[in-house]
């Protein structure tokens, strides 16, 4: 792995640690009040998950792959959640679903950013 692929599994995995101790956070101080107000977990999880995996291959590749791996966590959250010691309503909530879409959005957001404002780096001829 080049220097450039390992700083951006670093940054990846950091960000991945930062939203998902926020979400930690998040749903601790939420879960008294009930699965209803969970949105912002699910917010977190779609923005956090896809820099885990990320994190491993550092490639366009591997952060598709926790896209997809996200998506399905959160469709797994909104359909069968209430069965997990109620980690989700019984019902869809669409504020969970819209929150996990948002959430997947910025992390595409994130890596397009971070893509254009740091080209990968190729041998140079002086």
């Amino acid at each position: 792995m080049t220097t450039a692929t390992n700083q951006t599994r670093l940054l990846a995995l950091g960000l991945f640690v930062f939203l998902g101790t926020f979400a930690a956070i998040v749903w601790y101080l939420m879960r008294p009040y009930g699965t209803a107000y969970f949105f912002p977990v699910h917010f977190l999880i779609g923005a956090a998950l896809p820099f885990l995996i990320y994190a491993v291959g550092g490639t366009r590749l591997w952060f598709w792959m926790g896209m997809g791996i996200t998506a399905l966590v959160l469709l797994w959250f909104n359909l069968w959640g209430h069965e997990a010691n109620g980690a989700a309503p019984r019902v869809l909530d669409w504020s969970h679903f819209a929150a996990g879409v948002v959430g997947l959005a910025g992390a595409w957001a994130v890596q397009l950013i971070y893509r254009n404002a740091r080209p990968p780096h190729r041998p140079s001829i002086e």
